[in-house]
């Protein structure tokens, strides 16, 4: 018996254009293209994961659909406003990736048959359609050509808005046929505001900040899962190598041995680029990724030899390989890393 897919509701709320922080030189040219009602038939919104590209995208088809626009912005107040808000918009089709089994995230080419059918229909609602297709990049072989076979010859009125965090995973010939969106990393300003429209506290939102490289979508996550523990947990286990004892390598693999895996493998994230901060700091620079820790860092490092250090960093890559690529018992890789690089 085929499995039932569950459907994915995607609400597009009023305020979506003032939701998305910084690019502001790409948000005023959206604004004036939907103004004069000069929009491409395909755009592609390319950049960077998490800083913005679909919140983007959302707004730009609630303004592109918006029965009375405002400067080339949604109203947020029209019967079309309210229907993408309720995600009940029949003019405005999402095509997202599925999982199927074991197989990784793709949109396939049943998805595509799906939108193409019902793009070719009349708007129902609208005078206009909209398709959102996220991560693009994931769509497989047979999905690609189909999507392409509908750039090249696209229904009236139609928008098809492509989000991908990277690019050179999609068709050339489907890039050739989008007007390029290009988004860059957000700068500290808008990420510690968008961090601040989360809750997240303000002592926590510049460690955030410098470990997300410009994503506010990975700072969220990071947040969300409690990751500057790891990184704290991390920076306390290198302090204590000097003087580490057979006792405290067998206490420290029971206790991180306990985590899952993934969590385990962002623990060694957190260590490498600590250990990388502490190689930086030998060689002379002061420029770290985690400045925050600096006094601890700098006094760490006149601690340690240069080889010492060196040896660690290529230890944990090492470790972290072998935590992601085999079923080694992780408990037994963290002592065996300890084991290697501690002073005793």
């Amino acid at each position: 018996m085929a499995e039932e897919k569950e459907a994915v509701v995607l609400r597009v709320q009023p305020g979506a254009w003032a939701a998305v922080e910084g690019h502001e030189k790409t948000r005023a040219r959206l604004a004036r293209l939907l103004s004069e009602r000069r929009v491409p038939h395909a755009l592609l919104f390319s950049g960077p994961q998490g800083v913005g590209k679909k919140l983007t995208a959302l707004a730009t088809a609630a303004a592109f659909l918006c029965l009375e626009p405002k400067d080339g912005l949604a109203c947020g107040e029209c019967a079309s406003c309210k229907a993408l808000a309720a995600g009940t918009h029949p003019d405005f089709f999402a095509v997202l990736p599925e999982t199927s089994g074991k197989a990784a995230r793709s949109i396939k080419i049943e998805q595509i048959r799906e939108m193409r059918g019902a793009v070719a229909r009349a708007p129902k609602f609208s005078t206009r359609r909209a398709v959102l297709l996220d991560d693009a990049e994931t769509m497989n072989d047979a999905a690609a050509n189909a999507l392409l076979k509908t750039l090249e010859e696209p229904p009236g009125d139609t928008l098809f808005l492509l989000v991908t965090g990277a690019r050179q995973a999609l068709l050339p010939t489907i890039i050739s046929r989008c007007t390029l969106v290009p988004f860059a990393p957000l700068d500290d300003g808008a990420m510690s505001r968008v961090l601040a429209v989360h809750n997240v506290p303000e002592d926590l939102r510049g460690p955030l900040i410098a470990l997300s490289d410009g994503s506010a979508g990975r700072a969220l996550r990071l947040f969300a899962e409690d990751a500057l523990s790891l990184r704290e947990d991390a920076m306390a286990t290198l302090e204590k190598l000097p003087q580490m004892t057979p006792e405290t390598i067998f206490s420290i693999g029971e206790r991180l041995g306990a985590l899952d895996r993934e969590r385990l493998l962002e623990w060694f994230r957190y260590l490498r680029m600590l250990l990388r901060d502490i190689l930086a700091i030998m060689e002379g620079s002061s420029s770290l990724m985690n400045g925050d820790f600096s006094a601890r860092l700098f006094a760490f490092a006149g601690t340690l030899p240069a080889n010492r250090a060196f040896e660690a960093e290529r230890e944990a890559t090492e470790a972290a390989r072998r935590l992601s690529t085999s079923n080694a018992s992780p408990r037994l890789m963290i002592e065996g890393f300890l084991i290697k690089v501690a002073g005793n």
